[in-house]
């Protein structure tokens, strides 16, 4: 499941709930695309409220999708150096 910046900590355990009901490891994998701006604010709440709940998931950062940039010229990118800061973060 993909997950982001709007994503609220009681909301993901409802999901989660939801989608893994027997909580069964290797069944939910958790797709966070924050980006590098609001990983460190994001993230952590999240894996916070999963440990608690002992919910088992596996997390997974995808900083491709959180870090693009359009340049002068219209062409959306993304700098190298946000996706590894991003990847940093997540660990």
């Amino acid at each position: 499941m993909k997950i982001g910046p709007a994503i609220r900590p009681e909301e993901l355990l409802a999901l989660t709930e939801i989608l893994n009901p027997e909580n069964e490891p290797g069944r939910l994998t958790l797709i966070h695309r924050f980006g590098v701006e609001k990983i460190k604010e994001c993230l952590p709440p999240l894996i916070e409220t999963m440990k608690k709940n002992n919910k088992i998931v596996t997390w997974c950062c995808d900083p491709m999708h959180g870090n693009n940039e359009v340049t002068a010229n219209g062409i959306k990118t993304r700098y190298f150096d946000k996706i590894l800061q991003e990847l940093k973060y997540a660990f």
